[in-house]
């Protein structure tokens, strides 16, 4: 799968699942809200992310009166105003875990990230042998993270791709034979 152009929710979709979103009928498909430990998370078409409490009265909320608590709300974290920007730092803050209950189908990942920064001069390549698509994109966005990081936030790592290598692996045999 290739993330060049993914848009920042498309991510965030595969990386929370299903159950925790809130209102997705309201909203384009470009934005995002779920729940996750006890804080609602806000993501808008840009990437930015916004965060409130989660209301104890969320299940009794329609989608206008869950936006006025974002508008009203003292304890609203601005992931952008923080500077916070990568997928990475905010999943952290989120205590994020990858669900591990259901049962994904398990391959070997190819992963490829780059530094958008300077994306001809520094890529990164490495395999993950046995692990689902939602552990290799976490172990991904966890890596760019990390690199950036290290880079002291001077550089900005993203997911370029992650291809299954046993369906490429496959393919090369059959073409050949």
């Amino acid at each position: 799968m290739e993330f060049d152009h993914t848009e920042p929710v498309a991510i965030w979709k595969q990386l929370i699942p299903k159950k925790h979103w809130l209102f997705y009928e309201d909203l384009p498909d470009d934005e995002m809200i779920f729940t996750y430990r006890n804080r609602v998370y806000f993501i808008n078409f840009d990437g930015s992310v916004l965060s409130i409490p989660k209301p104890a009265s969320l299940d009794l909320l329609d989608f206008g009166m869950l936006l006025d608590r974002l508008a009203i709300s003292d304890e609203v974290i601005d992931f952008d105003d923080e500077g916070i920007f990568d997928y990475g730092s905010i999943l952290k803050r989120m205590g994020y875990v990858v669900p591990t209950s259901q049962k994904h189908e398990k391959h070997t990942y190819s992963i490829e990230l780059v530094n958008t920064i300077v994306p001809k001069t520094f890529t990164s390549r490495y395999e993950l042998k046995q692990v689902s698509f939602l552990y290799a994109l976490y172990h991904a966005v966890m890596r760019c993270h990390e690199l950036n990081a290290k880079s002291d936030w001077e550089f900005e790592h993203e997911v370029k791709r992650i291809e299954q290598l046993e369906t490429l692996y496959r393919s090369e045999v059959s073409n050949s034979v």
